[in-house]
C-alpha cells in the first residue's frame, strides 16, 4: 500500500532558527533572482535588491564577514539562483534549503581550518 502524503506536511521537524534562516535565504534568493532577471533584459535591477546576509550569517553562526567570504557569498548565491523558477514556489524551497545546508557545510569548514 502507498501512501500519498501532502506535499505541503514536514518529514523532519527543524529548529526555528533554521526556519528563521530558510525564510530569508529564500527572499534573499527571490530578490537575487528578480535583479538578475531584470538585468538580462537590460533593465536596472537594483530596485529589487535586499541584502539579508548579516542576517543569516548571525542566524547561522558564520562569522567571517571578510569581502572575500561576502563575494564568496555573492557567487553561491548566484549560482542556487540559476535553479530557482519564480512561477513555481517549490523551486525557490528547495533551492533556499539546499543553500541553507550549503552555507553550514561552510561554516563547519571553517570551523576545521580554526
Amino acid at each position: 500500500m502507498k501512501i500519498n502524503y501532502p506535499k505541503s506536511l514536514p518529514l523532519v521537524k527543524m529548529p526555528k532558527e533554521a526556519e528563521f534562516a530558510i525564510f530569508f535565504i529564500k527572499k534573499e534568493l527571490k530578490s537575487r533572482t528578480l535583479t538578475n532577471d531584470f538585468n538580462k533584459m537590460g533593465f536596472d535591477g537594483g530596485v529589487c535588491i535586499s541584502d539579508f546576509s548579516d542576517f543569516i550569517f548571525s542566524i547561522i553562526g558564520l562569522d567571517d564577514r571578510s569581502d572575500e567570504f561576502y563575494e564568496w557569498y555573492l557567487d553561491q548565491l548566484d549560482i542556487f539562483c540559476k535553479g530557482v523558477d519564480l512561477s513555481d514556489g517549490t523551486t525557490l524551497s528547495k533551492q533556499a534549503f539546499d543553500f541553507y545546508i550549503h552555507l553550514l557545510f561552510k561554516k563547519q569548514s571553517f570551523g576545521k581550518k580554526r
